[in-house]
C-alpha cells in the first residue's frame, strides 16, 4: 500500500501540516481543488490577532515570521502588514464604543495578505517534496482499518488513492467530515453568504480601524463591517453578512443608500467583488477517527481564523506521527483542540454575552446601551468572544441605571441569558 499521508485541502492548516510532516520525513499528498495557487477569489478572515491568550496561544509577528512561543514554532511571512489600532462598534444613531490599546497607538491586529502567504507555503511544500493533485476534487473514501482509501475526481477522470492516514483540512463546508462520519453529531445552526466589497472614496472612515454597524437600520441581523484594506490608505473592504431571504446584495444597496451611512458612500466606488457562502456548524468535539483527523475550519465553529489554522496544522502534524508510531496522537490532539478554543465550550454555546445584539435589540434599545458606556475606551481586540464580553461588563456597570430607567430591557438582557446561539440565528 502506498503509505503516504493524505491531506484534503491547501489552505493554511492543511498547507502547514503538509510542511511539518514533510520536515518529519512523511512523504504527502495534498488534494486541492483549485488548479492553481496563484489566485485567492474567495473572501476570508485575513488578520492576525495579537491577544497572547487567543486559541490557546498568542502569535507574534517579527520579520519575515509569525512566532508561536507556547508551541514553539514558526511560520514564514513575507506580505504586507497593515496595523489595526481602533475598532468602533456602532449604533444607529452613531452612538460609539471604542476598543484600543495605549489608547490607539499599539494595534491589536494586522491585515495581511492571504494570497501571498498561501502561494509562499505552498512552494515551499513544493521544495519540501510534497506531492500536489491541482484541481482535483475528494467525491468519496473510506477507512480501511490499516489504511484509507480516497476516491478524487479531476481532467483526468475519477479513480482512488491510498494512504495511512487522512487529514481533512477543506475549510468551513468541508463534506469529506460526512463521508468518514464525524459530522454525525454536529447540528447545522444557519447557512451564511458573505459579500466583500473593496472600495474607495468611502467618507467618515478612519484608516487602521475596524467599524461595525449594529441596527435594523442598516438593514441587516449580523454587523456590516468597514475595515482596511491591502489596496492602500482610504480604500477599504466592506463586509457584509446576509442569507438567501436577505441576500449580501440587498443589504449593501440598502446600506450605502438608505441608512445612517448613505452619505458617507455618495462617492464612493467599487474596486473588487469577492465572496463566499458559509455553513455554520457547532464545533466538532472529537475531531478524530479511525485513521483519520479533520483540522481547522472544517471541525470549527465557522471558523478559526489564519492563526488558529497553523496551529491545527502543527499540532496535527505531530499527532500523525505519533499515531504511526503506535503513540495516543488522536487523544493529544483532541485534548488540546477541546482545551484551545473558546466555541468548544458550552458557554460560547449560547447569547448571554451579546453574540446576538441584532435581532434581539433595537434600535432604540442599542442607541440606549451604546450610550451607556460611549466615551470609554475599552481593551483592544480583535476576539469575537472577548469583545462582547467586554461590551456587556461595561453595561452591566450601569444594572441600576437601567433597571429604574428602562426596566423591560433589563428584563430582555436576562432573558438572553436563556437562549442558544441557534434560537439567535432563526429570529
Amino acid at each position: 500500500m502506498n503509505k503516504d499521508i493524505i491531506i484534503i485541502g491547501a489552505g493554511p492548516a492543511g498547507l502547514w501540516a503538509a510542511a511539518e510532516l514533510a520536515d518529519r520525513g512523511q512523504q504527502v499528498t495534498v488534494i486541492e481543488l483549485k488548479k492553481s495557487m496563484d489566485t485567492l477569489s474567495r473572501a476570508c478572515s485575513t488578520q492576525f490577532i495579537l491577544d497572547s491568550d487567543y486559541e490557546g496561544e498568542g502569535v507574534e509577528v517579527r520579520e519575515g515570521e509569525l512566532y508561536f512561543p507556547k508551541s514553539n514554532f514558526s511560520v514564514p511571512y513575507t506580505g504586507a502588514l497593515i496595523p489595526v489600532n481602533n475598532k468602533y462598534y456602532h449604533s444607529p444613531k452613531d452612538h460609539v464604543i471604542r476598543f484600543a490599546r495605549d489608547n490607539g497607538n499599539e494595534p491589536f491586529s494586522y491585515k495581511f495578505d492571504k494570497e501571498k502567504m498561501l502561494k509562499d507555503l505552498y512552494e515551499l511544500c513544493i521544495q519540501k517534496g510534497v506531492k500536489f493533485l491541482m484541481g482535483t476534487t475528494a467525491i468519496g473514501g473510506k477507512d480501511t482499518g490499516d489504511g484509507v482509501e480516497v476516491e478524487i475526481r479531476n481532467k483526468e477522470g475519477v479513480q482512488t488513492i491510498t494512504g495511512s492516514k487522512l487529514i481533512i483540512a477543506e475549510g468551513v463546508n468541508a463534506s469529506m467530515c460526512q463521508v468518514f462520519g464525524l459530522n454525525e453529531t454536529r447540528m447545522h445552526m444557519a447557512t451564511a453568504l458573505c459579500l466583500k466589497f473593496i472600495m474607495e472614496g468611502i467618507t467618515g472612515v478612519e484608516d487602521n480601524s475596524w467599524n461595525l454597524y449594529y441596527g435594523r437600520a442598516y438593514h441587516s441581523n449580523a454587523a456590516v463591517i468597514i475595515g482596511p484594506s491591502l489596496y492602500g490608505d482610504g480604500i477599504y473592504e466592506v463586509t457584509i453578512s446576509g442569507d438567501k431571504v436577505n441576500t449580501p446584495e440587498q443589504i449593501f444597496e440598502n446600506f450605502t443608500t438608505n441608512s445612517p451611512m448613505a452619505k458617507n458612500f455618495k462617492n464612493a466606488k467599487l474596486v473588487k467583488k469577492m465572496g463566499c457562502f458559509v455553513k455554520a456548524f457547532n464545533a466538532l468535539a472529537t475531531p478524530c477517527k479511525g485513521n483519520v483527523i479533520a483540522i481547522g475550519d472544517a471541525t470549527a465553529m465557522v471558523e478559526v481564523e489564519v492563526q488558529g489554522a497553523f496551529l491545527c496544522g502543527h499540532h496535527a502534524a505531530k499527532a500523525v506521527v505519533k499515531e504511526l508510531n503506535g503513540e495516543k496522537g488522536w487523544e493529544e490532539y483532541t485534548k488540546w483542540w477541546q482545551d484551545s478554543f473558546e466555541f468548544n465550550s458550552s458557554d460560547y454555546m449560547r447569547v448571554a454575552q451579546g453574540y446576538a445584539l441584532v435581532p434581539v435589540y433595537t434600535d432604540d434599545e442599542l442607541d440606549y446601551l451604546f450610550s451607556l458606556v460611549e466615551g470609554e475606551c475599552l481593551y483592544g481586540t480583535y476576539s469575537q468572544y472577548k469583545t462582547p464580553k467586554l461590551i456587556w461588563d461595561s453595561i452591566h456597570q450601569h444594572d441600576d441605571t437601567i433597571k429604574a430607567e428602562r426596566p423591560e430591557l433589563y428584563a430582555k438582557m436576562e432573558k438572553m441569558n436563556q437562549m442558544s446561539l441557534a434560537d439567535s440565528f432563526n429570529k
